[in-house]
C-alpha cells in the first residue's frame, strides 16, 4: 500500500509530498527534490524547511501548525528556493487523510509554482493602476474643462432628489445664484430667490418633476445682491432610487441673451416703425428706393418704387429690363448709358421718362450710390423720384415768367413813350428838312447836284437812324425768346443808354460811364440782359425825380470780378433805400413807387438767376443806392477783349 502511494505520488505532475500526523515530512516526490536540489533524506522530517525563504519560514510554519491543529485543509503562499538559489513563489496546499474513525493518519500536499501567474497579475494590476490613474487624471482634466466651460457659458449643473430634498450643485450654479459653493441647498433655498412673479410657475414645475416629468422652463431670480437674472433650467429623469425620481440637469444664466432679445425686439419695432414711416414718406414725396447688383441683374425695390411704376408691390421679380421696358424709346440711350457707367463703378445721376401700363407718362429722377462690393461686383443703393408734377410746374412757371416779362416790357414802354417820340421825331424832322432842301437845289437853274447829293446822304443817315431806333424797340418788346449768344455787356449797355437818353435828359440826369473794355463776352440772352439794364436805369432816374438839392448823378460801371464773373453796377444819387427793406425790394409786388406794380426788380432777379448770376442792392455811403448784377463768363472767353 505504501509502495503504491509512493508510485502514485511520483506519477503526479508538480511538487507533491506526504506528511505524518505530527507534521513531519514523510515523502517528497522526485520533482520536489530535483527542484529544490535537496536529497530525499535531507528533506524528510523538517528538513524541507531549509528550502523556504527566510522571511517566509515563520509564516509557513505557523500556518502549518494551525491546520495540523484544525485538521482542516489549507493553503498558503510562500517563496521556495530553486536548486540554483532563485526563489519563486509557490502555493503550499495540504489536506488530511483520515481513517474510518476520523483520525488523521496522513497529510497529502503539493507545492504549485505561481510565480508567472502572480507576475502576470502584477503586470495587469500595474496596468490597471496606471489606467485608473490616467482615467482619474482625465476625469480631473475633464472636470476642470467642464468647470471652465460652465463659467464661460454661465451654465451650472445639478443632481436632485426632489422627494428627499437632497441636491448637488456645481460651483457655477452656486456662482449664478450668488451662494457659497458647497453650502447645503434645498428646494426652498432656490425658491426664496425666485422672482415673486415667477414663483407660481416654479412651484408648478417642481410638482410635475416630483411626478416624474422632465422639465424645461425659464424663470427669474433676485440674488442677495439685488441683481435680477434670467435663468433657463432643463432637467431630465435619470433613475429611480427606492421609487424616488432622480433628476440631472443644467441651469444657464441667459440674462444677457434676454436683454439682447429685448433690445432686438425694441430695435425691430423701431425699424418696423421707421420702415412704415419711410414707406409713408416715399408715398407722400413720390419717391422710391432700390438696391441693385447690376452685374448679377438682381434688384430690390421699395413699395414706393413699385407704385411710381404703377406696379403692385412685390408682384414680380425685378431686373434691369423690368424698368427698361417702361422707359420711353427716346430716353433709352441715356438710360442704358447710365447703367453702363454704373457697372464701371461710377455713381450716376440721371433723368428719364417712363410710360406705365396705364399709358401715363412720368418724369423720373434717379441717383445711385455705391455702398459695397460682392465678388468683384459693385453694389448700389439709390432712390428714384417722380418729378412729373415739378416738371409740369416748371414748364408752367417758365410760361408765366415769359408772360410776366412781356407784361413788364409793355409797362416799360409807357415810361419810354416820350423818349421814343423824341428819338424818332429828330430823324423824321431831318428827313423832311433834307428832302425840302434837295427839291430846292434840284429846282435851281442850273440844279445844284452836289448839294442835292449831300442832302440825300443826310436823308439816308436820318432814315437809318430812325430804323435803328424802331429795330431796338421791336427787339425789346417782342414776345419771342432769343437763344443765348455771345454778348458784349458794354455794347448792350450802350444800346440801352441810346434808348433812354431822352428820358434821362427830361429827368435832368447827369450820366457818367466807366466801362472796362477788357471785359470778355458772356453767354446770355441779349434782349433779357438789356431789359435788366433798362429797368435799373429807369429805376435810378425815378429815384432822383424829387431830388432838387444836389446833382442827379447816374453812373454806369462795368468790371471784371474774380472767378470768371462780369459785373455791371448802376449808382444813383436819389433818396436811397432803407437797409431793413433791402431784401424786400426783390420780392414780387413790393414797390416803393406811388404808381409801381413791384414786378420789375423781381423779374430782373429771375432773369439774372436764370443766367446763373445774382442781382443785389447796396446803400451808398452818401445819398442814393447802387444796384448791381454779375454773371459768369466761360473759360473759352478769357483773354478776349471787346473794342
Amino acid at each position: 500500500m505504501e509502495l503504491e502511494l509512493s508510485n502514485l505520488i511520483e506519477a503526479l505532475p508538480g511538487l507533491v509530498w506526504t506528511a505524518l500526523p505530527d507534521g513531519r515530512a514523510e515523502f517528497l516526490n522526485r520533482r520536489w527534490c530535483e527542484y529544490t536540489g535537496l536529497r530525499l533524506e535531507q528533506a524528510v522530517g523538517f528538513g524541507w524547511q531549509s528550502a523556504l525563504h527566510p522571511d517566509d519560514a515563520d509564516l509557513v510554519l505557523e500556518y502549518w501548525r494551525s491546520i495540523l491543529e484544525s485538521r482542516q485543509s489549507g493553503e498558503v503562499e510562500a517563496r521556495l528556493r530553486r536548486y540554483d538559489g532563485e526563489y519563486r513563489r509557490f502555493l503550499f496546499s495540504a489536506a488530511p487523510l483520515a481513517d474510518k474513525s476520523g483520525h488523521v493518519v496522513k497529510w497529502c500536499g503539493s507545492n504549485m509554482d505561481i510565480e508567472d501567474r502572480l507576475q502576470a497579475q502584477e503586470v495587469l494590476r500595474a496596468q490597471a493602476d496606471n489606467a485608473l490613474k490616467a482615467s482619474e487624471a482625465h476625469l480631473r482634466l475633464a472636470n476642470a474643462h467642464l468647470t471652465v466651460a460652465q463659467q464661460v457659458s454661465a451654465i451650472g449643473s445639478f443632481t436632485s432628489d426632489l422627494v428627499a430634498d437632497e441636491h448637488t450643485w456645481s460651483d457655477e450654479f452656486y456662482r449664478i445664484c450668488e451662494l457659497e459653493p458647497g453650502s447645503q441647498v434645498k428646494t426652498q433655498t432656490l425658491r426664496d430667490i425666485v422672482h415673486t412673479e415667477d414663483q407660481p410657475l416654479f412651484d408648478a414645475v417642481i410638482e410635475r418633476a416630483i411626478a416624474g416629468e422632465d422639465v424645461d422652463f425659464g424663470f427669474r431670480i433676485i440674488t442677495i445682491g439685488g441683481v435680477v437674472k434670467h435663468l433657463h433650467a432643463v432637467g431630465r429623469l435619470s433613475e429611480h432610487i427606492d421609487g424616488r425620481p432622480i433628476f440631472m440637469g443644467a441651469v444657464q444664466d441667459v440674462t444677457e441673451k434676454k436683454l439682447a432679445e429685448g433690445a432686438l425686439k425694441a430695435r425691430e419695432a423701431d425699424l418696423r416703425r421707421a420702415l412704415d414711416h419711410l414707406t409713408e414718406a416715399q408715398l407722400l414725396s413720390k419717391t422710391g428706393s432700390f438696391t441693385a447688383d447690376l452685374v448679377g441683374n438682381e434688384h430690390l425695390w421699395s413699395d414706393g418704387f413699385y407704385r411710381i411704376c404703377d406696379l403692385e408691390p412685390g408682384s414680380r421679380k425685378i431686373h434691369t429690363e423690368t424698368l427698361g421696358e417702361l422707359v420711353l424709346p427716346e430716353d433709352l440711350p441715356s438710360f442704358y448709358s447710365a447703367i453702363e457707367r454704373a457697372m464701371t463703378g461710377e455713381e450716376p445721376e440721371f433723368e428719364f421718362r417712363i410710360r406705365t401700363h396705364r399709358n401715363v407718362v412720368k418724369h423720373l429722377r434717379g441717383i445711385a450710390h455705391r455702398f459695397g462690393q460682392m465678388t468683384e461686383r459693385p453694389m448700389f443703393i439709390g432712390a428714384v423720384q417722380d418729378i412729373t408734377d415739378s416738371k409740369l410746374a416748371a414748364e408752367a412757371l417758365r410760361t408765366a415768367r415769359a408772360e410776366l416779362v412781356h407784361a413788364e416790357r409793355v409797362m416799360t414802354l409807357g415810361a419810354l413813350t416820350a423818349s421814343i417820340a423824341h428819338e424818332v421825331n429828330q430823324p423824321l424832322a431831318g428827313i423832311i428838312t433834307n428832302a425840302t432842301t434837295c427839291l430846292s437845289m434840284l429846282a435851281a437853274a442850273p440844279p445844284n447836284l452836289d448839294g442835292a447829293r449831300a442832302t440825300v446822304e443826310r436823308t439816308l443817315r436820318d432814315g437809318n437812324r430812325a430804323a435803328a431806333v424802331i429795330q431796338r424797340l421791336r427787339a425789346m418788346f417782342a414776345r419771342n425768346q432769343s437763344p443765348n449768344e455771345s454778348v458784349d455787356v458794354n455794347e448792350a449797355a450802350r444800346e440801352v443808354l441810346a434808348l433812354t437818353s431822352s428820358e434821362l435828359q427830361v429827368c435832368r440826369v447827369t450820366l457818367r460811364t466807366d466801362f472796362d473794355f477788357s471785359l470778355p463776352p458772356v453767354s446770355a440772352d441779349r434782349v433779357q440782359l438789356q431789359q435788366v439794364i433798362l429797368n435799373l436805369i429807369l429805376n435810378a432816374a425815378d429815384a432822383m425825380r424829387a431830388v432838387d438839392d444836389r446833382p442827379r448823378n447816374l453812373q454806369i460801371v462795368t468790371a471784371r470780378e474774380e472767378a470768371n464773373w462780369v459785373r455791371l453796377s448802376v449808382t444813383d444819387s436819389g433818396h436811397g433805400i432803407d437797409p431793413q427793406t433791402l431784401e424786400k425790394l426783390f420780392d414780387a409786388f413790393y414797390t416803393t413807387k406811388t404808381h409801381g406794380m413791384g414786378v420789375g426788380l423781381a423779374i430782373s432777379r429771375s432773369i439774372i438767376e436764370s443766367h446763373k448770376g445774382r442781382l443785389w442792392a447796396t446803400a451808398n455811403d452818401g445819398p442814393g443806392a447802387t444796384f448791381s448784377f454779375s454773371i459768369p463768363y466761360s473759360d473759352q472767353h478769357q483773354g478776349m477783349t471787346t473794342i
